[in-house]
């Protein structure tokens, strides 16, 4: 690695993890206050926060690359040190190759951190927030809207499920035969998974004999015909905490049985098109802090990374929700954001190149 490419990813870390640190910080601040002032002060707010930090790091870190590239590109603008380069006859293309690589790295990383990380702590921060800081005793299972799943000759159609007790609250089955016909509906209160097998409490059986049905109530049932196991269940328990391959999955069974899955496809899309919001974020910047080079200003710099950030939010939020009432298909309303940003920039880059001859295309 050269001496130039040292110095720049260097400086690109200093302010990289420096705006990580003030972001994160102010989103902290503010969301445990906002707590405080409906519950109190307590430990367990401060570990619910504690759990939330690795989503919020998440989040902060496209937007801390687009304020690393400004202010590093800026700081040598102000310094005279880019101009120094394009007298040596160093490009802004090779000056930003090592910014845009390492953007590469920090998005792929980053995906890698919301998949893994990021489910198993925001499970944790939700239990410890509805176990211990409302102190709902009702509230024994994640909440969500309900979970529909199909079997190999079932559809279940789930209320809540623990997956530490192994237990459904709030359960419909449909047996089927060969022929898709309907044979059975069983309605439980609960179900427990125990001694390798699902128990039901408090239910209803209705049975399909000729079109008649036959119905009958039971208070504990061994359910024989359900073969999935907790393990099968269990990353339906928040589809919002799912990794990449359990979000996929889900969509891929749910959609063979026929269920409305667009919501979930638009998510899902939606965690690869994140991939690229740090690289495009650097892109971004790129242009802005190297369109005057002799008035770098870090805080007219800060100030343009705030509106750009601002406006990729906002235009990446409209898109998933083109996406979600279904507008436009689930993979572009994902991906529409990150081809406008890219073409503004491009378009800003083509500006420079035509004025200044700063990047050669």
């Amino acid at each position: 690695m050269k001496i130039l490419d040292r110095f720049l990813i260097k400086e690109f870390l200093k302010y990289f993890f420096g705006s990580i640190v003030v972001f994160s910080f102010l989103f902290f601040l503010v969301d445990i206050l906002q707590q405080m002032m409906r519950w109190g002060f307590s430990n367990q707010l401060v570990y619910y926060e504690s759990f939330q930090l690795p989503w919020i790091i998440s989040q902060m870190i496209p937007m801390s690359c687009l304020i690393a590239s400004m202010f590093t590109l800026t700081t040598l603008a102000k310094n005279a040190e880019l101009v120094a380069l394009y007298a040596c006859g160093i490009s802004l293309e090779r000056i930003s190759a090592s910014l845009l690589t390492l953007a590469v790295v920090i998005g792929i990383s980053n995906f890698f951190i919301s998949d893994i990380v990021v489910p198993v702590s925001l499970k944790k921060s939700r239990w410890i927030y509805n176990h211990h800081i409302r102190q709902d005793p009702s509230y024994r299972f994640f909440k969500s809207q309900k979970i529909w799943y199909r079997g190999r000759d079932a559809i279940y159609n789930i209320d809540y499920f623990d997956t530490d007790k192994k237990e459904i609250q709030g359960l419909n089955i449909y047996l089927f035969d060969d022929h898709f016909t309907l044979i059975e509906q069983i309605q439980a209160e609960g179900a427990v998974y125990q001694n390798e097998q699902w128990e039901l409490h408090n239910g209803l059986s209705t049975t399909y004999i000729d079109d008649f049905p036959i119905t009958h109530h039971f208070k504990n049932k061994i359910a024989h015909y359900i073969t999935e196991k907790p393990g099968d269940l269990k990353e339906l328990s928040n589809l919002e905490t799912l990794s990449f391959e359990e979000l996929r999955t889900y969509v891929k069974k749910n959609k063979k049985a026929g269920f409305d899955t667009t919501r979930h496809e638009v998510n899902l899309h939606a965690k690869i098109a994140y991939v690229m919001a740090c690289l495009l974020m650097v892109f971004l910047g790129i242009p802005f802090s190297t369109k005057n080079p002799r008035s770098g200003a870090l805080a007219l710099s800060f100030g343009s990374g705030l509106i750009i950030a601002f406006a990729y939010w906002i235009s990446l939020n409209t898109g998933l929700s083109l996406g979600y009432n279904r507008t436009l298909p689930p993979i572009l309303s994902a991906w529409i954001t990150n081809f406008i940003f890219a073409f503004f920039g491009y378009y800003i880059l083509r500006q420079q190149q035509r004025n200044k001859k700063l990047w050669p295309f």
